[in-house]
């Protein structure tokens, strides 16, 4: 059953009562590095997303229709397709009222469940843009968003992973050599991604350090091929033939 409402954005007054109740509920211990989030009860998860709907708290955004808050997406690639169906205007990137009201009316697909039936809080950036070099592809909302416009049907490379989920990939899909061709993208999805499961095959996102990982693709062999190659002007499967062996690993895969 749809529940469609007009979309909205948080107020400052808004986004400051986020930030608030996100913090009152982080626990210390939780917060150092490596945590992956603070366990809250499924009570507190509903209380926080209740914010989205308090009349004092938010705005109307008129340059948008409806939204379905009712809507449950299978991952972050469905969820990138339909806020991009959505939130059509590409000023919309900056806005961040309207960001941090969609994570909250889609909060309790953003919270890791755990088997205890609690679920993790993670840091607020992945619910409240932050524009720090380091943050700002870490909001799951928008991130989802951002990397759908940007490479439509070809951003289940990055997205095929849950709602609640942040890769390395998520962060790669941001290099600017990797945005900029799409024959790379191609190129990567013909090895690594397992369309019929669709899913990214086991091991893929290994370090940089391992011989056939994606990030040796996109960090070190792809730069080099650059300087004898053109690889804008190169089919994904004419690439493929000048890789290094340590590719071809991933054809059997």
């Amino acid at each position: 059953m749809k529940n469609e409402i007009p979309v909205m954005r948080f107020t400052d007054k808004g986004i400051t009562e986020v930030r608030l109740t996100i913090e009152s509920l982080r626990k210390e211990a939780h917060t150092k590095k490596g945590s992956q989030g603070t366990p809250i009860s499924r009570e507190e998860a509903s209380a926080l997303s209740a914010l989205a709907k308090r009349a004092d708290l938010v705005e109307a955004v008129p340059e948008f229709g409806e939204i379905d808050t009712a809507t449950r997406f299978e991952n972050r690639l469905a969820m990138g397709e339909y806020l991009a169906k959505t939130i059509s205007a590409g000023t919309a990137d900056d806005d961040k009222g309207l960001w941090t009201w969609i994570s909250m009316i889609y909060l309790d697909q953003l919270l890791a469940p755990r088997s205890d039936g609690t679920l993790l809080l993670a840091s607020e950036y992945r619910y409240i843009p932050d524009k720090s070099r380091l943050r700002y592809y870490r909001h799951l909302a928008k991130m989802a968003w951002t990397i759908f416009r940007q490479y439509e049907n070809r951003a289940r490379l990055f997205l095929s992973i849950p709602c609640h989920v942040h890769s390395d990939f998520v962060e790669q899909s941001q290099k600017d050599d990797v945005r900029s061709n799409p024959n790379i993208i191609d190129l990567c999805l013909e090895l690594f991604y397992d369309e019929d499961n669709a899913i990214l095959k086991k091991g893929v996102g290994a370090s940089v350090k391992r011989e056939g990982s994606f990030r040796r693709l996109v960090s070190i062999v792809s730069p080099q091929l650059y300087m004898n190659f053109d690889l804008y002007e190169m089919s994904a499967d004419r690439i493929d033939q000048i890789l290094p062996i340590e590719f071809k690993q991933w054809k059997t895969a």
